[in-house]
């Protein structure tokens, strides 16, 4: 392929799924993602990693088209778009002959195994990283697999586009404040994804770090001093907790301290065995961020163990 109506075809001609006269909608999905990751500033390179944040875009789109029966496999379209001639995948060295031989893929790890990344010829990666040449392709994909949702996808993009770029602000610590010019489900999808990211993905109480096949996280973003108080969304005033650790924090019953320790409330009846896996975490150290820039703020921790229930 060569120029933009060649693969204005391709996007138009994908080799889709298609059973009792239902079209998958994974493959076109997966390229709106793209193009939403592209136009974001965030495809730097001609690689297609298979990270959180593809996923996350992925599912954004699918929940919006998906019909009944449709599962969000994104690792789906992310191996079977080689069918697609100009999509290729980058094994891992030494598993090349595995790789090769795989049909299918049945969940995330058979990508993450056996591939680096995904590419795509240089002319298309070209166009995509243009503007108008994007936005035409974007207008290919919603013309021809998802015309009778066309305004509910360009509303997704939207908001995907504003998350990215909140996203950036908050990794540089630039937008503590709340963005009014921004939707309140754009804020905290950009700090939950930014906080969760900072964590691996990982509950800094209990250590667990559970991804679900379809791109579902297990782990939230809390906030250490409450939004509802601060209105500040700086990834350092955020936490990554499973969700009964994210309850039990909300109401003060577990605090991480200023010692970098986890806390609990002396309420807690140490005779209970349903108070076990909290009882277990006093005194244990905080699971911290990867990168020490997003570590907990020390007013928000103190503020916490201020409010510990005694």
């Amino acid at each position: 392929m060569t120029g933009l109506k060649d693969y204005i075809f391709a996007f138009s001609k994908l080799n889709v799924n298609r059973s009792g006269g239902h079209v998958s909608p994974h493959k076109p999905v997966m390229l709106l993602a793209l193009l939403a990751l592209a136009e974001a500033g965030q495809l730097k390179e001609n690689k297609i990693y298979y990270t959180q944040d593809l996923r996350d875009i992925f599912k954004s789109f699918f929940q919006t088209v998906a019909r009944p029966g449709d599962d969000c496999k994104p690792y789906y379209p992310f191996f079977h778009l080689k069918k697609d001639t100009f999509w290729h995948l980058k094994p891992v060295a030494d598993r090349e002959a595995v790789a090769e031989a795989l049909t299918t893929v049945r969940g995330p790890s058979q990508i993450t195994d056996n591939f680096q990344y995904a590419s795509l010829d240089d002319e298309l990666f070209s166009l995509i990283m243009s503007a108008p040449d994007r936005e035409i392709l974007k207008q290919t994909l919603i013309d021809r697999w998802f015309a009778s949702c066309r305004e509910q996808i360009r509303t997704v993009a939207a908001e995907e586009l504003q998350i990215a770029v909140y996203e950036t602000e908050l990794k540089e610590h630039k937008a503590a404040e709340t963005r009014e010019d921004f939707s309140d489900r754009v804020r905290d999808a950009a700090f939950s994804r930014v906080v969760r990211e900072a964590y691996d993905y990982r509950c800094a109480a209990s250590g667990w770090r559970v991804i679900l096949p379809d791109g579902t996280v297990m782990v939230e973003a809390a906030h250490i001093i409450p939004f509802a108080e601060s209105g500040d969304n700086d990834p350092c005033n955020g936490i990554a907790l499973e969700p009964n650790f994210h309850w039990a924090l909300d109401r003060n019953i577990l605090a991480p301290g200023p010692d970098l320790k986890w806390h609990v409330s002396s309420q807690l009846d140490k005779r209970n065995r349903d108070f076990q896996e909290l009882l277990e975490l006093d005194k244990k150290p905080i699971i911290l961020p990867r990168e020490k820039k997003y570590y907990p703020r020390m007013d928000g921790l103190e503020l916490r163990i201020s409010r510990l229930a005694v």
